[in-house]
């Protein structure tokens, strides 16, 4: 006589998580957005044919995190000095501001010294960041802070750069319209709590407040034409100040299907710093693609995002960027690198 066997019994079924799908709506999950940024950068015509000045501390912000998981304040600023020429070899910085230059100078000094002044700059450094912490919330706020402040402690700046990041993560998960801006918003006001209760001093708190109401209402001409929201945030000359974060916030989260055109207005508007940052944000969702701007090392941008977005720390294999930006300039010196 033969037993029967027993029958299988069904495992349980797992809960689903109902926001699970909303991941797997991006292209790349945000992978595009460093080469994206690159190329706002390039298309905002600072450097002349190459990424200036906003993409090369963004490139150091994507290595900081790579190796460290975090923003080490020291380590990125000694990464900062060491583009500025090493063993007496010349900057390698592309259309240098005067804060920059006033910083580098300091920390030659062995001072290195934050302005107080409001500022986009930080804003320009914020990709990286959104992507790698697009699923930690706690932590995108935290390392768009210590990014921001090595250089700046205008506590408005820090609020619309951490808005910024948080920008760039929810369009990793292809959110746009008034979902992004209100979430960006958010993140501002996170930053905020984190600015108050921080033993750094940071500058101008009292204005800094009106931050996040003031992204909220972006929400009012987010779906409006690219022109008219142009004309809502900037005059005959561009936005001006932190108004092109602004900008760039709105062109990032507009329902368009055609990416290019939103980077290059944020270009066109405001250069190559409102370019890269609006480009890092359409980037996030738009995923890895080629753009009609030509971008020098445009592989090693698209491998960096690759990186970032698959939290994998290994760069020994990579390039070291004073390498890369020394390399550039020798080649442009000598003629075997095409300059423009």
């Amino acid at each position: 006589m033969t037993t029967r066997p027993e029958p299988p019994t069904e495992r349980p079924a797992q809960a689903r998580d109902p926001n699970a799908p909303l991941f797997r709506l991006a292209v790349d999950e945000g992978a595009g957005a460093p080469l994206a940024s690159a190329s706002g950068d390039v298309a905002g015509g600072s450097a002349d044919g190459a990424y200036s000045w906003v993409s090369q501390l963004s490139t150091l912000v994507a290595y900081q995190i790579l190796e460290r998981g975090t923003i080490g304040e020291a380590h990125l600023t000694e990464s900062m000095a060491a583009l500025d020429g090493r063993n007496g070899a010349s900057s390698t910085y592309r259309s240098t501001p005067e804060w920059l230059r006033a910083f580098l100078d300091s920390a030659r000094a062995g001072t290195p010294t934050p302005t107080v002044d409001q500022s986009l700059a930080p804003s320009g450094r914020m990709g990286p960041i959104g992507v790698w912490f697009r699923r930690d919330p706690s932590g995108l706020v935290e390392a768009a802070i210590a990014a921001s402040r090595v250089t700046h402690v205008d506590a408005s700046s820090v609020a619309v750069a951490s808005a910024v990041a948080g920008s760039v993560a929810g369009a990793c998960f292809a959110m746009q319209g008034r979902d992004l801006l209100l979430g960006a918003s958010e993140t501002a006001g996170v930053a905020l709590e984190r600015l108050a209760a921080d033993s750094y001093e940071f500058a101008g708190m009292a204005r800094a407040n009106q931050v996040p109401e003031r992204i909220r209402r972006l929400v009012e001409i987010v779906d409006r034409p690219a022109v008219e929201i142009v004309g809502a945030l900037s005059d005959d000359n561009g936005p001006h100040g932190l108004d092109g974060a602004y900008l760039a916030m709105v062109l990032g989260a507009a329902r368009t299907a055609d990416p290019v055109r939103m980077i290059e207005v944020g270009a066109m508007s405001g250069g190559s710093l409102v370019g890269s940052i609006t480009g890092s944000i359409v980037g996030a969702r738009a995923g890895l693609m080629r753009w009609p701007w030509r971008v020098p090392n445009e592989n090693w941008f698209a491998e960096i995002g690759r990186r970032l977005m698959a939290h994998n720390s290994e760069v020994r294999d990579l390039p070291v960027p004073a390498a890369v930006e020394e390399g550039m300039l020798a080649g442009w010196a000598d003629g075997s690198v095409p300059a423009g």
